[in-house]
């Protein structure tokens, strides 16, 4: 009797391990999957775009058209990945800015170019690229991984900017939204030599976002784990290898602007909170602006000139850049 049930406890634990697998892959599988093109964006390009994010569709993009750029092409840090990027020359020198989209996004998203054109039009040169997965940059395996490899593609555009186009790397600034904001926080934590970073709505913490994801898209977050073993698994990609807290404990001075809207429900403002809390603990060299009632980084589009004013700021002060 006791060997039945110890046989018959086996399978159904053996079942109920296979099925919560079987449920975490297919989790996994849909939360980590990347759309690769431009999609709707992909007649865009530096001189010529047009919004179309639904809720901003009246809104003027005709004044940030940068009409002089060039395609480039780059290897991520990550050996045997090629990236895609368009770069938008200014005075030779002047700082130059790296700008990373965010999920399923790419180059020729409408808020990237936005960015790019007022940095541009205050005199900086702007770098803009795919991430891998993402626009006309290689795939490598289809999947996010929450910016624990896609930093090191960020760090392969700033490498280019050092050896190819020889700037100074104390006079080029790193600026990323959503993904690209966690992203831009871990290459950061990752490369002392970045000299000064400005995100917009970015995450704290990748396990409390896991669950937030998985809350999101109504998921119990008792899968978090099998989604994290998937991700080792299926794309040897590990979710919690890195931190955007990186960047604040490795900061040694150099300046993080964060940008942080009340109104987000994608990436809740209290992840910038945290980072805030841990800037106070440590004393690390970042500014916070959290506008009221603005959505996942709509700062740029519902306050304009003010976030134009702040961003151009920014970079000026932090590149050593005297404004004329």
């Amino acid at each position: 009797m006791n060997k039945r049930f110890t046989l018959t406890l086996t399978i159904v634990l053996l079942a109920l391990a296979i099925f919560y697998m079987a449920v975490s892959y297919f989790v996994y599988d849909k939360l980590s999957k990347i759309t690769p093109g431009g999609g709707e964006n992909s007649e865009n390009t530096p001189s010529s775009f047009v919004m179309t994010v639904d809720e901003w569709s009246s809104f003027d993009v005709s004044p940030y058209f940068m009409p002089d750029f060039e395609t480039v092409h780059f290897t991520s840090r990550q050996q045997g990945l090629n990236l895609t990027g368009w770069f938008v020359p200014s005075e030779s020198t002047a700082p130059v800015i790296i700008l990373t989209h965010g999920i399923n996004g790419c180059k020729c998203s409408p808020r990237i170019l936005t960015i790019a054109g007022m940095l541009h039009r205050s005199g900086f040169n702007v770098l803009m690229y795919d991430m891998r997965e993402h626009g006309e940059s290689d795939i490598e395996d289809g999947r996010a991984a929450i910016g624990n490899e896609e930093y090191q593609d960020l760090l392969g555009a700033w490498d280019w900017l050092v050896n190819e186009k020889l700037f100074d790397p104390n006079r080029i600034g790193v600026f990323g939204e959503s993904l690209g904001a966690g992203t831009t926080l871990i290459a950061f934590g990752q490369e002392p030599r970045l000299a000064a970073a400005f995100v917009d709505s970015p995450y704290s913490d990748l396990p409390q976002i896991i669950d937030e994801e998985l809350a999101r898209n109504n998921y119990p977050l008792f899968l978090a784990p099998g989604g994290i073993f998937m991700a080792r698994l299926v794309a040897r990609d590990d979710l919690v290898a890195f931190s955007p807290k990186d960047a604040i404990n490795n900061d040694a001075g150099r300046p993080i602007y964060i940008v942080h809207g009340t109104g987000d429900t994608r990436i809740d403002v209290r992840h910038t909170r945290q980072l805030a809390e841990l800037a106070t603990q440590t004393g690390a060299n970042v500014t916070v602006w959290i506008p009221e009632g603005v959505g996942h980084v709509e700062a740029a589009f519902a306050l304009p000139d003010e976030y134009e004013q702040r961003l151009v700021r920014f970079f000026l002060e932090s590149l050593s850049i005297q404004q004329e």
